[in-house]
């Protein structure tokens, strides 16, 4: 296996003023190095890079830059292979796009609002289920959920 295990084919990092001439010249030099094969830069500040993410490829061990495709003055993107996603620049933001299903993967806070929905969806059904006369260890074998789960969803209601 070697080293090649350990180093990463893909880097992204959030630039500032403290780092960003350490970013843009030293840590550049070591990925090339180490053959990082992309390594992209974020300025959610937008004080220090212009356009606010940017993105290098190793081609014949040297950097080249990865060219930005321009939507709108506050919107563009760029594509990683490494990744096979396209890192979009949406007013300030970046997201990252499936581009075979134009869908942007969740953010952080999406996938948790997802996951509260899905839960008042799971305690809504155990608790009609649950009032149609059904007992937890019958409600918990039915939907693949421990009789613990059971009472945790719906509480002291049952």
């Amino acid at each position: 296996m070697g080293r090649r295990g350990i180093i990463p084919d893909f880097v992204l990092e959030i630039t500032s003023e403290t780092t960003q001439t350490k970013d843009q010249e030293t840590k550049q030099e070591i990925y090339r190095a180490l053959g990082v094969r992309e390594y992209f830069q974020y300025d959610p500040s937008g004080d220090y890079l212009n356009p606010i993410v940017q993105g290098v490829r190793l081609i014949n061990n040297q950097y080249e830059p990865i060219v930005a495709n321009n939507i709108a003055f506050d919107t563009l993107w760029l594509f990683s292979e490494v990744l096979g996603l396209e890192l979009h620049l949406i007013s300030g933001e970046l997201r990252f796009r499936v581009p075979e299903t134009g869908e942007f993967l969740k953010t952080h806070k999406e996938e948790n609002q997802g996951r509260l929905a899905a839960e008042l969806t799971l305690r809504q059904l155990v608790t009609q289920v649950l009032n149609s006369g059904m007992s937890r260890e019958q409600v918990a074998q039915m939907m693949n959920l421990s009789t613990v789960e059971v009472q945790r969803l719906v509480g002291e209601n049952f």
